[in-house]
């Protein structure tokens, strides 16, 4: 049962245009994220692209990359790339994600390949800043793991134990082909949350937890932040 990483990876981001190829330290982000994902449990890892910059750079230091259609998500990117190559499982790790932990990655494959009928995601412990921060994406999960519900609101009920979402996922082929075929619910254009698409089609999602905080890279501020951690 082989597991592949995809590494969606755009030019056009509205806050940050060209951000794969921004520099951290001595390096593109792209190949930041590229060298973690390797270092994980999958046993392959590519870059999915529309762009001929990021693919002649993923080429350039190694990566295996393949050119793909112009999509509106990297979910879509990651569709193509497995409609072509195949596999049992496959892990969608965000371009803009430098310092994701491969042992978090290691940890959504193992609960996809435990849960191979649901969506794999992560949690982790929610800031107070994150609390109150829409962009923060929120996540409640039932006493078995569980997805209950995904929000971007800072409403819950006392009862209800909140968390802050990781944006990776892990899919069996089976549920990759399932996803493939769905048209975005109203819920989830309305929220911006692809994931709830599949949760209004009666797709599960497991969540793994996690205690690690990566810096995921949206605006110049967090490619600062980055570039100071390197100093």
């Amino acid at each position: 049962m082989k597991t592949l990483v995809v590494i969606p990876a755009r030019w056009k981001s509205t806050r940050l245009p060209g951000k794969p190829l921004a520099i951290i330290g001595d390096k593109p982000m792209i190949q930041h994220t590229w060298e973690k994902a390797s270092q994980s449990l999958a046993d392959n890892v590519i870059i999915a692209t529309d762009d001929q910059r990021i693919f002649e750079a993923a080429l350039n230091f190694g990566a295996k990359v393949m050119m793909t259609s112009e999509w509106g998500t990297g979910t879509e990117r990651v569709i193509e790339v497995q409609s072509i190559m195949k596999y049992d499982f496959i892990i969608n790790v965000q371009g803009d994600e430098p310092f994701i932990d491969p042992l978090d990655i290691n940890t959504v494959i193992e609960t996809v390949k435990l849960n191979s009928n649901s969506v794999a995601t992560l949690k982790t412990n929610l800031s107070e800043e994150e609390y109150g921060d829409p962009n923060a994406v929120k996540i409640i999960t039932n006493p078995n793991g569980s997805v209950a519900m995904f929000t971007r609101s800072s409403n819950y009920t006392p009862s209800e134990v909140v968390f802050k979402h990781i944006g990776i996922y892990g899919y069996s082929a089976g549920v990759i082909d399932r996803i493939s075929e769905l048209e975005p619910t109203e819920n989830s254009i309305n929220n911006s949350l692809e994931q709830l698409t599949w949760m209004d089609h009666n797709i599960p999602i497991m969540s793994g937890f996690t205690t690690y905080r990566s810096l995921g890279i949206d605006t110049p501020a967090d490619l600062e932040r980055a570039n100071n951690f390197y100093k």
